[in-house]
């Protein structure tokens, strides 16, 4: 039982230590802005945010 433990203890640091260290090169990419488009009526304006993650290096 104790053999176990300390097996899934240590394959739990592996996987933890793993996951932390693909997620270290992870940058945020944001932009907001507007959309106008043109119809029948006039113009109609629509916000618009996007959040972005690249696994890239910096820019």
């Amino acid at each position: 039982m104790k053999y176990r433990i300390k097996s899934l203890f240590i394959i739990l640091i592996v996987a933890l230590s793993l996951a932390l260290t693909s997620c270290a090169n992870m940058r945020w990419g944001t932009s907001a802005g507007v959309n106008v488009s043109f119809g029948p009526n006039g113009p109609r304006v629509t916000p618009h945010v996007n959040v972005n993650l690249y696994s890239g290096g910096r820019f």
